[in-house]
């Protein structure tokens, strides 16, 4: 099924394309900008069955990353509308601070990579002005980049702790909706601010680490980002 999914995403970039050599306006730029993420329940997940972690406390931070790569703009003749299919890599995860009553405190962080494939489509109102809504496909290409930090013994554990952390969770393909907000300016330099709402499951729990709990756990992204198209309407 992912592979199916895949193909029809890459067919869907090339169609569109081919079909706009003749049917549109074209132009094609890189892009590049900075993100904040967070994965959706992840201290719950965590805590699992462990009683250990009773009146303790784990809250999400959130992690910065990057998000650049190729984009195509086919601009449908004589219309205010436009496809946009994109190829990008993205840096995006969370990070999770713990502290309990005993002074005990570690952070955890899951740094995930993704080669992002999709489309938006974009409406423009006014001039360069442009409202846009499509999915991406995240495929992981990091399931286990996980650091660990803490102050128990000097940090003696931390190697063997982020290990159990890496055994026991696993990054998994990402699924999410993007509402984009962009303004296209005449000198081929476009300013974009996106939210991506994640649909899907990020965080796999290994069966043989009994402390995690299988959770839905969605990947949320807002991004800000800068481009330059080659070409001009």
């Amino acid at each position: 099924m992912k592979v199916i999914l895949h193909l029809l995403i890459l067919s869907c970039f090339f169609n569109v394309a081919l079909y706009g050599q003749n049917e549109t306006n074209i132009t094609y730029g890189l892009k590049l900008g900075g993100l904040f993420s967070k994965i959706s329940n992840l201290p719950e997940s965590i805590k699992g069955r462990d009683n250990t972690f009773d009146n303790s406390v784990m809250e999400s931070k959130g992690a910065y990353g990057l998000e650049g790569g190729f984009f195509l703009n086919c601009k449908l003749y004589d219309t205010r509308v436009a496809i946009q299919p994109e190829i990008l890599f993205r840096q995006s995860g969370e990070t999770v601070n713990y502290h309990d009553a005993t002074g005990k405190e570690f952070e955890l962080g899951l740094h995930y990579s993704y080669l992002q494939i999709g489309a938006l489509y974009k409406v423009y109102p006014y001039e360069g002005l442009n409202l846009g809504f499509g999915a991406f496909y995240g495929i992981s290409l990091s399931s286990n980049n996980v650091t660990y930090k803490s102050n128990e013994a000097g940090g003696m554990y931390d190697v063997a702790t982020r290990q159990f952390y890496k055994d026991g969770l696993d990054g998994t393909d990402d699924f999410s909706l993007c509402f984009a907000l962009g303004y296209e300016l005449h000198q081929s330099i476009h300013f974009d601010l996106r939210y991506y709402l994640g649909v899907k499951d990020v965080v796999k729990s290994n069966s043989s680490s009994f402390q995690f709990i299988e959770n839905q756990n969605k990947s949320s992204v807002i991004c800000f980002s800068l481009g330059y198209s080659f070409h001009q309407w």
